[in-house]
């Protein structure tokens, strides 16, 4: 069980404690003026008609300019399509913002500790006479926060909101507050405009809070209720139907048991957390201490933070599940760049979507850890971009629907930077092909049935193919590629010495598209005739698209030809895709490539970079790689200089620097990828185990078709593995042949109602080409 604990009240944002269900967030500082900085998912600015209303010009003139810019870089004159793509760029996508910040003020009792139990997501205050015990009940959608031990005095409570307060009422036992948010709020790198703007067609958020006293204890209830009904629906509600949901909410709460209230929420929650885990034990016992101060110990040991203390990969791992859990669940939206925690009206990147790695990177570890529940407010924003996105397409000339690499509450999807913006991070309309995955994943992952599958996935999916379809250009040699290109936010230099961003066919468009129409392919035979003119055209097209090229120095050759980049150590790996989160199958030379492109791009970068690189090392199968990383992904943060540097702050938030959430979530997908593999059509267990995590176990972890695989090992060998059908549709499993790889070797076994138990006697001869 992991246990976050520390001494004293937070300090600063980045030593508060992360609370959630989804829908309504907290930043808990603990003390006897607990405070709890507010978020909820629905408090964006804008409005759901914010992409239509940015985009300018008609779809013809928007036509004529991506003509000229193809004209300019399929003829080699990348720089010269610069200024006819800016011209297609509308402002900027919109921004998630804080709804508040709630203080209980309670008489000083003496120093106290904090801590946040990420098993039952019960944060506690406790202080000499008693203890304060808050929670985000997804069950009943209230925080809801209990003081033990409270004085007769009179409560104090106190509710601010940077956000524009339209009503408020506060009367001895409660507080209702209505506000709005900016109708737009500019990124941070557009410092001329004004960083937030009131207008008509915002969102409206009501607040109310009530407490009652039970002998020595205070017992207090928050709930929220917004007019934001979710990505491409309108605004919907009433002030008085807002205020009535929410206060019926915390009525029905103060009128019960607290403790009844805390038993729900620790069960709903617990069943979610307790099904996966991985415990790396280690000679003898585990290190005393909080996880701070073991982190402290293992930094400062001369070995490797892991090799000093293994057991915090788990701890770590536990962590960044709860995140998800708590900022993806049972919502409308998924979880941000910041997850569901966010402080600042302007906040980096505007804490929304960005869609060339880091709302995917967030996604990586719900299937294999358990959590799939937690991909579908991320499902439902793709629907809404599948519908925004056809907009962006026609501008384009194009089929089917289109998203670049922004987007926010109102699936925003065109292409920004206000005709100034870097066309190395603006112009990228491919988008929406890598988030598809996430849908097709959840087929591949036994996460959905065949009616999810025809009614949800395919649609989508089909719509995506078509826009990949439609934009490919035939190339001088014969071959489909994209024009123009872009590879995400890096760039090269060309024969004049100019920094560009602009080419054809760069490694990731030409990897996007294949996956696309090779899941149509995969696809197809489930969804029936309908499919068949489609799975068709794809498997035509697809012999003619290429895959990895490997360039004259060995490496994966990022652009559609060989280039000099501007910076050899860019954090972005996107000309990887294929090894990872890609599936494609890979030539001995192109995996060598690979391993030489990580080489030459170095270790050192920003937290969710790490991760990426983590996982491509894994599936390389290279844990002395792998645990050069691990050693930069646990250093202290905040002792870390330079634009790129990963690490954790003390709250175990990743940086990118800033705080990212990405960072986390995508370190315990990379250690999964460590510990299984399940994407070449085998269960390749413990493929890249670090030395350092010899002896542990797991359990709880999934692997595709759509079974769950619990495992332990013992001085890097494995000792155990137990395999059995998942639900929700384990009959879709059951009776089909799983086979099992270890070291090489190879066992098959059909699986039946019962687990399947195999140990390292049960492998085979060594499998060729392994």
């Amino acid at each position: 069980m992991t246990v976050l604990e520390y001494p004293g009240r937070a300090a600063e944002w980045l030593h508060a404690l992360p609370l959630g269900n989804g829908r309504l967030g907290a930043m808990c500082w603990g003390g006897s003026t607990a405070r709890f900085d507010l978020n909820h998912e629905g408090v964006w600015s804008g409005s759901p008609d914010g992409d239509a209303a940015s985009a300018g010009g008609t779809d013809r003139e928007a036509q004529q300019l991506l003509a000229r810019a193809r004209r300019a870089a399929t003829s080699g004159r990348w720089h010269e399509a610069t200024a006819p793509l800016q011209a297609l760029q509308a402002p900027y996508a919109q921004t998630f913002l804080p709804l508040g910040t709630l203080e209980v003020v309670t008489p000083e009792a003496g120093p106290g500790r904090r801590s946040l139990d990420l098993r039952t997501g019960t944060h506690t205050w406790s202080r000499p006479g008693g203890q304060s015990r808050t929670v985000v009940s997804a069950v009943d959608d209230v925080l809801l926060h209990v003081v033990d031990g409270a004085s007769s005095d009179p409560v104090e409570v106190r509710l601010t909101s940077p956000l524009h307060e339209l009503h408020r009422e506060h009367g001895p036992e409660g507080i209702e507050v209505r506000l709005r948010a900016p109708s737009d709020v500019a990124p941070g790198h557009e410092p001329d405009l004004p960083a937030a703007t009131e207008g008509p067609g915002a969102v409206e958020a009501c607040v109310v809070v009530g407490w009652r006293r039970q002998g020595d204890r205070l017992v207090l209830a928050l709930a929220v209720e917004t007019t934001y009904r979710g990505p491409g629906s309108a605004l919907r509600g009433s002030a008085t139907e807002l205020a009535d949901r929410a206060r019926a909410r915390v009525g029905r709460v103060l009128a019960e048991d607290p403790a009844e209230v805390l038993r729900r929420h620790d069960a709903e929650h617990t069943s979610l957390f307790d099904r996966c885990g991985v415990r790396v034990d280690r000679p003898g016992q585990e290190p005393p201490g909080t996880i701070e101060e073991r982190l402290a110990v293992a930094r400062a040991d001369p070995r490797r933070a892991l090799e000093a203390d293994p057991g915090l990969a788990g701890a770590l791992l536990d962590h960044a599940r709860y995140l998800l859990m708590s900022s993806s669940r049972g919502c409308r939206l998924p979880a941000t760049l910041q997850g569901l925690w966010n402080l600042d009206m302007r906040p980096p990147w505007s804490s929304s979507y960005t869609l060339n790695i880091n709302t995917e990177m967030n996604y990586w570890p719900a299937e294999v850890l358990g959590l799939p529940e937690t991909v579908q407010p991320l499902e439902d924003l793709v629907v809404a971009l599948a519908s925004s996105g056809r907009a962006t397409a026609r501008r384009l000339g194009a089929a089917g629907w289109a998203a670049h690499h922004n987007s926010d509450a109102w699936a925003f999807a065109s292409s920004v930077g206000g005709g100034h913006g870097d066309l190395a991070w603006a112009f990228w309309p491919v988008g929406g092909l890598w988030l598809v995955r996430h849908l097709v994943e959840r087929v591949r992952f036994g996460s959905v049935d065949d009616d999810h599958v025809r009614d949800v996935v395919w649609p989508v999916l089909r719509d995506a193919a078509e826009f990949a379809l439609s934009w490919l250009v035939r190339a001088p040699d014969g071959s489909w590629g994209t024009a123009p290109s872009t590879s995400p936010e890096n760039t090269f230099v060309d024969a004049r010495g100019r920094t560009v961003a602009v080419t054809c066919s760069s490694a990731m468009d030409r990897a996007l598209v294949r996956d696309v129409l090779r899941s149509v392919v995969e696809l197809a035979p489930r969804i029936g005739a309908e499919s068949a003119g489609l799975a068709e055209r794809a498997a035509v097209v697809l012999p003619d698209l290429p895959g990895v090229l490997v360039a004259a120095d060995g490496r994966v050759m990022e652009w559609g030809e060989a280039q000099v980049e501007s910076d050899p150590h860019h954090r972005h790996v996107s000309h990887l895709y294929p090894l990872f989160p890609g599936d494609e199958p890979l030539t001995a030379t192109e995996e060598a490539a690979a391993a030489a492109s990580l080489e030459r791009r170095g270790d050192d970068s920003s937290g969710w970079s790490l991760a990426w690189k983590i996982a491509l090392w894994a599936r390389l199968h290279r844990p002395d790689r792998v645990s050069d990383l691990l050693d930069l992904v646990l250093r202290d943060a905040t002792g870390v200089h330079g634009q790129w540097a990963g690490g954790l702050y003390r709250n175990l938030f990743a940086a990118h620097p800033p705080f990212q959430i990405d960072g986390n979530l995508g370190y315990a997908a990379a250690l999964a990828e460590c510990l299984l593999q399940s994407h070449r059509g085998y269960v390749d267990l413990l493929p890249a185990l670090p030395a350092e995590l010899a002896t542990g176990s797991a359990h709880g972890l999934v692997a595709r078709p759509g079974v769950v695989v619990d495992l332990d090992w013992a001085d890097g060998d494995l000792v155990q593995a137990v395999v059995r059908p998942r639900s929700p549709t384990p009959k879709a499993v059951e009776g089909r042949t799983v086979v099992l790889r270890w070291r090489g070797r190879e066992v098959r076994r059909r699986l039946a109602e019962g687990p399947l138990v195999v140990g390292p006697a049960d492998f085979g001869a060594t499998t060729e080409g392994t």
